[in-house]
């Protein structure tokens, strides 16, 4: 399998394109957050007293309830494979539990206007919280977990392919417009990781239509401003967004998300199952 290459793309914006306005002191907060507070406590001591299950699906379930219980939308579990590492990263525990985070429809909905890109940070923020303190939960068991960062910081390029990570948990499909397609939110979501030993169960991907209905509807190619979305698949079968052409758009409204709020998919309500 070949392991993915950071493109830096948040260097180029930065050195290429003036973001647009201002943050507000609560999105301050949550960059700072996320940068000095979740990030340097995504790893951390085991706990020498070691919880025991009777399977794979015990341990899940436990995770999985914490992981609620801290505000996770959806859960699943896979295995760690070279793809979903990027190149260079050293990751050496064998499972993955891969949360997602769904964001306000309404909110999202206003793309590429203030509030999506708002939204967006404050999923960011609690979704590394959530990841944070399940990955502290699964120590305190007794078993080594990492937590990945959920928003890649400018001084430590990221670890975890996200997307494909969930993907291969069964939370969604990758749709025209890069991003993972849910059954309960569409593409309404971001994505967290938490790499593991504690053996835990393994459900593959799942099909949910995305990528035939994808094959015929444009919404998002025809309505994005950088057109940074193909018409056809890449060599490899996948639908390949070209950062460069995205990056001035996604400056200019500090995160744009059109793709995201003309996607079919964004109308889900939610209360589907978990895989």
């Amino acid at each position: 399998m070949v392991r993915p290459k950071y493109s830096q793309i948040f260097q180029y914006i930065e050195s290429n394109f003036p973001m647009g306005s201002k943050p507000s002191p609560m999105e301050s907060f949550w960059v700072k957050d996320i940068e000095s507070n979740q990030y340097p406590n995504l790893n951390g001591p085991v706990s020498e007293e070691k919880a025991t299950f009777s399977s794979p699906e015990e341990a899940a379930e436990t995770i999985r309830s914490f992981a609620k219980a801290a505000g996770a939308s959806i859960v699943g579990f896979s295995d760690v494979t070279d793809d979903i590492v990027f190149l260079g990263a050293e990751v050496s525990e064998k499972n993955c539990i891969v949360i997602a985070y769904e964001m306000d429809r309404e909110a999202i909905l206003t793309a590429p206007d203030p509030p999506a890109g708002i939204e967006a940070l404050r999923a960011y923020w609690r979704l590394g919280r959530i990841v944070q303190s399940t990955a502290a939960f699964i120590r305190y068991m007794g078993y080594p977990a990492r937590g990945h960062q959920v928003r890649t910081y400018l001084k430590d390029p990221p670890t975890i392919l996200n997307t494909l990570a969930a993907y291969k948990a069964g939370l969604g499909e990758v749709g025209r417009n890069g991003l993972l397609i849910t059954r309960e939110y569409g593409p309404r979501v971001r994505i967290g990781t938490i790499t593991t030993d504690l053996p835990l169960p393994k459900r593959g991907p799942i099909d949910l239509g995305v990528d035939r209905f994808c094959s015929t509807c444009r919404r998002c190619l025809e309505s994005c401003r950088g057109k940074a979305i193909p018409y056809e698949k890449d060599q490899s079968g996948k639908y390949t967004i070209d950062p460069k052409k995205c990056a001035p758009e996604f400056a200019k409204y500090d995160g744009c998300g059109i793709c995201i709020a003309v996607c079919p998919f964004s109308n889900g309500s939610g209360g589907g199952s978990d895989p």
